[in-house]
């Protein structure tokens, strides 16, 4: 069922705060060969533009493990406080949109960053299918709701059954468990399920426990995991499986593999991997179905996720479904909604309304994007940017969580044409595609070193003809990088 939430514009900025919000922004245009450095070093195997597209054929994105550490690099100046701001930017994209020839309707809304006058808008009050540019209102509202520097923490408690022992496995919303051991430099297997299984052994073997049952408690979630909106074909074709609080790797089977298919129950290999890990540790080990831990259990062992805030950029750059389906439940819980397909969504748009922004345009059927059903207008995305490259709290880090064009991600392979190149490195977006959808929205700095906030928006379009809008979006972009027009 849709949920809608109204919303009223955040009250025009005082001078003073203006001048706050200046000193706060800067760093994020300026900043942009950091970024570029940083997520150079991720894994930008990503050969379309985004996970989500149906025709042509689906190609499944490679999920690399990306570090959770930037590699050195040289500090980048602060833009200049007197930066121009680009005047007479219809002459630039206009002319873009004209020749591309687009089906269907399209919008968009471009901004000054730093004071938030707009620029050039076109239908930016329309509401537009997202794709997968909901994962930016999914991000925000998990920084903003649930914090940048919350950990989901999986632990062992140790319980019994009909008088026998039994470690029960308890899911805690980290998805990106590795098999191993805990990894510091990762995100994708920070937490160890193998790091979890040895401390666990050595807390049952100070209890005098040799033989016990091991059950997974899945219950930090409600429902099935499923939404009605999706199709189950694309558990093979790796884009999404039913959700639940413990997955490994995300529910990839194959995670380095680019065409790998998601597993149709993740926590059961999830189990599997730590009952291998619990034997090698000299345990004898049955496995036992799914049940809740009693409020009585004895702690044996946990370990923790990253940061949310890296979550939050591995789910942006790699556009993964399920990381942004868990974190719209994360955001439920944290709101005091029921973690569920059906109320997330909700949970949501209530989130980002705490927050001041803009959400009379948004309805929401999932968390991730892959709902044809999902809108939201140019300008109330636009403004959702705006707010995080305007911010100095944890909002602040969803721009700099999203792909650098050329270098990372979902734009890893855009922009490297004579039409686009010259926004690579200076575009920092995040792609949303489906087969009659194809949307952009983020940063862009111009060659007079001003900050610019985006949404670029298609939809209804013909079969077969997404591709001209995605290069209309880059064309267009790349002209404004290179304005020098005050």
């Amino acid at each position: 069922m849709s949920r809608t939430t109204d919303g009223t514009a955040e009250p025009a900025a005082s001078p003073e705060r203006s001048s706050r919000r200046r000193s706060r922004a800067w760093w994020i245009a300026g900043g942009s060969a950091v970024l570029v450095a940083a997520l150079v070093a991720l894994d930008a195997a990503d050969v379309i533009p985004g996970p989500l597209t149906t025709a042509p054929p689906i190609e499944v994105q490679a999920l690399p493990r990306p570090s959770a550490s930037a590699p050195s690099a040289e500090a980048a100046a602060p833009l200049p406080d007197d930066a121009p701001v680009p005047a007479d930017l219809a002459d630039i994209v206009e002319p873009v949109f004209e020749d591309a020839e687009l089906t269907g309707r399209w919008s968009y809304d471009i901004r000054d960053a730093l004071t938030g006058e707009v620029l050039l808008a076109r239908d930016e009050s329309t509401a537009h299918t997202p794709a997968s540019v909901t994962k930016v209102l999914t991000g925000a509202a998990a920084l903003g709701a649930v914090g940048a520097d919350t950990r989901f923490t999986t632990r062992t408690v140790l319980g019994s059954s009909a008088g026998q022992p039994v470690v029960h496995l308890v899911g805690g919303g980290d998805v990106v468990l590795g098999p191993g051991e805990n990894d510091p430099d990762a995100v994708m297997g920070r937490a160890g399920l193998t790091t979890l299984a040895r401390d666990t052994a050595e807390a049952l073997a100070d209890a005098g426990v040799a033989e016990v049952s091991v059950a997974a408690d899945l219950t930090r979630y409600v429902g099935d995991g499923w939404h009605s909106g999706w199709e189950r074909a694309d558990i093979g074709s790796g884009y999404i499986t039913p959700i639940v609080p413990l997955m490994q790797e995300s529910g990839y089977s194959e995670p380095g593999e680019r065409y790998s298919s998601r597993h149709e129950d993740a926590a059961a290999v999830a189990v599997d991997a730590f009952v291998a890990a619990l034997e090698d540790a000299g345990v004898a080990v049955e496995v036992a179905d799914p049940s809740p831990a009693p409020n009585d259990a004895q702690p044996l062992a946990e370990v923790e996720s990253a940061p949310l805030s890296q979550l939050v950029a591995f789910m942006l750059v790699h556009s993964d479904n399920v990381v942004a389906e868990v974190l719209g439940r994360e955001v439920a819980i944290a709101t005091g909604q029921d973690p569920t397909a059906a109320e997330a969504p909700a949970a949501v748009i209530s989130a980002l309304a705490s927050q001041g922004l803009d959400t009379g345009s948004i309805t929401l059927e999932d968390t991730s994007g892959l709902d044809y059903g999902n809108r939201i207008s140019a300008h109330d995305l636009t403004t959702i940017v705006e707010a995080s490259a305007q911010a100095d709290g944890d909002l602040s880090l969803l721009v700099p969580a999203m792909p650098v064009a050329g270098f990372s991600g979902t734009l890893a392979p855009r922009y490297g044409d004579d039409e686009s190149k010259a926004g690579a490195g200076v575009v920092v977006a995040k792609t949303g595609s489906l087969a009659t959808v194809s949307s952009l929205a983020g940063t862009v700095v111009t060659a007079d070193d001003r900050l610019l906030v985006f949404s670029m928006m298609a939809d209804e379009m013909d079969r077969g003809t997404s591709d001209a809008a995605r290069r209309a979006f880059d064309e267009a972009l790349a002209d404004v990088a290179q304005c020098g027009c005050p």
